[in-house]
């Protein structure tokens, strides 16, 4: 049902306000030791270290023969989150423990259903575990601050990939029988990216080749894992948003590797101070994330951290660095210096070298 894979995910448990965080070993023994909440939120956009951590739980309190029964898994985007808490008060069958998980609750704003929420949590079910699944929540909204109060919090934020992404990936390998050495486990992630989804299923690739017990090598990878042009799109339009310089000017040279033109670099890079731009402008008009994640064709959960980035630039940062865009597109065209080049002193500014430094 889930697929079990193992995360370093960071465990936080809030009661108005929140107390140090759990290490996975740490939530791990939490289980082992039948300390287990009636209520979670589980809240991040790193999708496989939550259905991991939804494995784990589901494998701890529901046998494998009754789980047809006792783990309901249910969306309530545009219905009713009455439906979600009869489940929860539901009685078990044949086991003791019931597993609720409840999904797409997050723009719930109806004063009765708030109010039957608000019930529920105050007298939770004690033979149901009900896990509210959001990958990321308006903290404007009166829900969250509901949610947050009652629930054990599990926090799954994306890896910083020159860090913990690569860490991760060691230790994935590690797990499966297999090794690979942390230049290689960086290498990878710079090929493949941050998403642990797909970072899993390349190992796997990897480990199938190289057998069990098995190295993994750079040359490998450079054989069997394919370089995405939509991945690097993808990830330099984030190393922009975030102001990483390195990370950008890595992703820029596997895009000219990849012999891609510079106007299409440059359009990527564009398209983000100008979603940033139209962002920072409905905040101020007080818009919530949901509005501007459909305002800047955003998915809700990336549009949180997307959100978090753009609270902190200045206005002016993003005037001026559309202005740098439009030099450098008319710069391309009357090819003054080398594309590349151009492309490379316009990421140096837009991205300075002190926010790098404080990543």
């Amino acid at each position: 049902m889930w697929p079990a894979v193992w995360s370093t995910a960071h465990f936080m448990r809030r009661q108005g306000s929140a107390d140090s965080g759990r290490t996975h070993d740490e939530f791990l023994r939490q289980l082992r030791a039948g300390k287990v909440s009636t209520l979670y939120l589980f809240e991040g956009e790193e999708s496989l270290l939550r259905d991991e951590a939804l494995t784990q739980l589901i494998d701890h309190e529901v046998d494998s023969t009754v789980r047809d029964f006792n783990v309901s898994a249910l969306t309530v985007t545009g219905g009713d989150l009455g439906v979600a808490l009869e489940v929860a008060r539901q009685l078990p069958m044949i086991a003791s423990r019931r597993v609720v998980i409840v999904s797409g609750f997050e723009a719930v704003s109806d004063e009765k259903q708030l109010e039957s929420l608000q019930r529920y949590l105050d007298a939770p079910n004690p033979s149901s575990v009900v896990v509210f699944a959001s990958q990321g929540l308006d903290n404007r909204r009166v829900i969250a601050g509901m949610l947050r109060r009652a629930c054990v919090l599990v926090s799954f934020k994306r890896s910083d990939d020159s860090q913990s992404t690569p860490t991760w990936v060691a230790e994935y390998v590690a797990r499966k029988g297999s090794t690979i050495g942390p230049a290689e486990a960086g290498h990878l992630v710079g090929v493949v990216g941050t998403d642990l989804r797909r970072l899993a299923s390349e190992a796997d690739k990897l480990m199938t080749f190289v057998g069990e017990g098995g190295r993994i090598t750079r040359e490998q990878i450079n054989g069997l894992v394919r370089y995405s042009r939509e991945h690097s799109n993808f990830d330099l339009s984030d190393a922009i948003r975030d102001g990483d310089r390195e990370r950008a000017l890595r992703l820029i040279d596997h895009l000219f590797a990849e012999k891609v033109e510079a106007p299409m670099v440059l359009g990527a890079i564009g398209s983000v101070f100008r979603r940033m731009l139209a962002a920072k402008e409905l905040m101020a008009q007080g818009a919530t994330n949901e509005e501007v994640a459909k305002a800047v064709g955003m998915t809700p959960y990336r549009a949180g951290r997307f959100n978090e980035r753009v609270r902190r630039v200045d206005t002016a940062h993003l005037l001026r660095g559309l202005e740098r865009i439009a030099e450098t597109d008319i710069a391309l065209k009357s090819s003054l210096a080398t594309p590349r080049l151009q492309l490379e002193m316009l990421v140096c500014e837009l991205c300075p070298a002190e926010n790098s430094q404080r990543r």
